[in-house]
């Protein structure tokens, strides 16, 4: 099985009913399948995740990395 270029596995999940109203509600909202609510919000946690882990890294050092990635790059005032 294929979506958007990705392998993808089924995976039978019990959650109560409360939650399952929840993602029911959130998936309407957002105009989506329970299903992609669900893996949106998975990969979101994820990335959160390696967001938070920079949160101990010195802001020292994150402008020393940023100016690193940019160097080289302009900007253009339009």
């Amino acid at each position: 099985m294929s979506n958007s270029g990705h392998l993808t596995i089924q995976y039978n999940l019990r959650i109560s009913s409360e939650l399952k109203d929840k993602i029911s509600k959130s998936a309407k909202e957002l105009n989506r399948s329970m299903n992609s609510d669900i893996v949106a919000r998975l990969e979101e946690s994820f990335e959160q995740k390696a967001f938070e882990s920079l949160e101990s890294v010195p802001t020292e050092d994150l402008m020393k990395e940023l100016a690193k990635r940019l160097d080289g790059f302009s900007v253009v005032a339009k």
